[in-house]
């Protein structure tokens, strides 16, 4: 009955360990850099001056884990929205008509306060939500023919994604994420009321340590 016994609770023990769950990956006290791809679309107002999808753009943040789900840091990237429309007759602000081919080219630099929330962090994939809230450096450029528009603005801008983030292996700090955002960037000048944008991406996440 002894040996019944012993061998009964080496079953158990094993069985408990197969279904315990996964160890920790020790998000909490990590500082991780994110660097990724991205891409953009504008939305409303703003396609009016480019309506072509950006494919010249990358995203950036540095994340400190307070706890395994929860990290906040700053976040940074760049976009650059670029449209040439055909030769065209366009009345000047100052009078009379000019027959000219406009082009308008606006890059943006939001710089963001950023939180995100990994609702499994001992997944294999885990789903995140996130959300930025700071400024938005705009240049803005527009050439009609031989005349041009220019204008640098710093404004509110509010960023915010989901996405997922899939480790490279069981107990890895690095891997893969995917998301997709919705940048919110009020602006105002030369008859553009806002920069608004959808998108979405590909970067790395790994530990600086």
């Amino acid at each position: 009955m002894k040996k019944i016994s012993i061998i009964a609770s080496m079953i158990a023990g094993a069985f408990l360990f197969v279904l315990a769950p996964a160890k920790s990956q020790a998000q909490q006290g990590v500082t991780k850099l994110n660097i990724g791809y991205n891409i953009a679309s504008p939305l409303g107002s703003f396609k009016d001056e480019v309506s072509k999808t950006s494919f010249r753009g990358w995203t950036a943040s540095v994340l400190y884990g307070i706890t395994d789900k929860i990290s906040v840091g700053l976040g940074t990237g760049y976009q650059d929205f670029y449209e040439k429309y055909p030769r065209s007759t366009y009345k000047l602000a100052e009078g009379g008509d000019v027959s000219a081919v406009v082009s308008n080219s606006i890059q943006v630099v939001p710089i963001l306060a950023t939180g995100q929330y990994n609702f499994i962090p001992n997944g294999v994939v885990q789903p995140y939500a996130g959300v930025g809230v700071g400024g938005n450096l705009v240049f803005y450029r527009q050439f009609l023919g031989e005349f041009g528009n220019s204008k640098t603005k710093f404004g509110f801008a509010v960023r915010p994604e989901a996405g997922v983030y899939i480790p490279f292996g069981k107990n890895s700090r690095t891997g893969i994420t995917l998301n997709a955002n919705y940048n919110y960037m009020p602006f105002d000048y030369n008859g553009v009321k806002q920069l608004s944008n959808w998108g979405g991406g590909i970067g790395v996440k790994f530990p600086l340590e």
